[in-house]
């Protein structure tokens, strides 16, 4: 009998055994894997992406940076810097999070009567503030937002709240859109209630418009590209999608339309509860030739008090907008 070959003390057939145990890299990991248990395994930072399709879109080299300012939500005084502000009845800026050491928490088991009113006051306080300090409102040496009221309590079956009527959209400031660009959207969320919430990515352009005060400049709705954060509940997890505002079909007098600003709307809603979101990032991952519909409509100008409204797509559903 031939004797057995050993590498070292090792004989082939005890190590061929102890190579069968070992545990595979990460990339033979997940060529193996199932897919739900590929998303899990190659997630960054600890969290776990909602998908495959989001571990797929994030593995695209990002040929920018992140175009939305203060994505993580750390920079600010009174509320997050490149965000509107926080009304402290129904959105908060706190601490916790997957990106910094803050995050932004919405909650909408608040009536949606005492949620307006708050919106209202809120808004108008810091358009005060603004013209005040010259345009920014967070320069000021006190806080230009008024406390927020005492919430009303609420009770079943809560379709006058916020979450059952309107739901709470939280914007980011406007983002130029690049012509031909193909985008990368990504978030993290977290939901205490048992919820939905969504994201959408809307595109503007501006149009002018003849008044009795003059031309003014109206941003128009012309796209949107929804993502829904499903599934989402107590842990943190990551969210990606590509869209493309070139591909925009919308019209405006029969020409099509030309998105020029990108704007990050967060949106949560029923059920009833709160809902955490951090790490916003959008990228540009690719360029396409711009087609016909990079043509920008000519501009229309009316003397009525509002301007005509472009025609959507058919995938350009509208949404709630206050």
């Amino acid at each position: 009998m031939a004797p057995k070959r050993e590498i070292g003390n090792c004989p082939y057939s005890l190590l061929f055994a102890v190579l069968l145990l070992a545990p595979l890299g990460a990339a033979e990991q997940a060529q193996q894997a199932t897919p739900r248990q590929r998303a899990e395994l190659l997630a960054p930072d600890g969290v776990p992406y909602d998908n495959e399709g989001s571990f797929d879109v994030m593995q695209m080299k990002a040929l920018s940076t992140n175009l939305v300012a203060n994505g993580s939500f750390e920079q600010g005084r009174y509320w997050p810097y490149g965000w509107q502000a926080t009304d402290g009845l129904t959105t908060f800026w706190i601490e916790g999070g997957t990106d910094g050491r803050r995050c932004l928490r919405i909650y909408t088991d608040v009536l949606e009567a005492q949620w307006k009113a708050r919106s209202d006051e809120v808004r108008a306080a810091v358009l005060r503030a603004a013209e005040r300090a010259g345009g920014d409102a967070q320069s000021l040496p006190d806080d230009p937002v008024p406390p927020p009221p005492e919430r009303i309590p609420t009770q079943p079956p809560y379709y006058d709240t916020v979450a059952g009527l309107h739901g709470v959209h939280y914007r980011s400031d406007y983002v130029p859109c690049v012509p031909g660009a193909a985008y990368r959207f990504s978030i993290d969320a977290r939901a205490e209630a048992d919820g939905e919430p969504k994201v959408f990515v809307k595109g503007f352009f501006d149009q002018q418009m003849q008044t009795r005060d003059g031309v003014r400049t109206v941003r128009q709705e012309a796209y949107r590209a929804p993502i829904s954060l499903d599934p989402c509940d107590g842990q943190w997890r990551r969210y990606a999608r590509l869209f493309h505002p070139s591909q925009s079909q919308t019209t405006l007098a029969g020409r099509p339309v030309r998105t020029e600003w990108l704007q990050v709307q967060i949106y949560a809603y029923w059920r009833p509860g709160s809902y955490h979101f951090d790490n916003v990032r959008l990228e540009i991952v690719g360029r396409e030739e711009p087609g016909p519909s990079e043509e920008p409509a000519a501009p229309e100008k009316t003397d009525r008090e509002e301007a005509p409204g472009p025609a959507l797509g058919e995938d350009e559903f509208p949404v709630f907008d206050p």
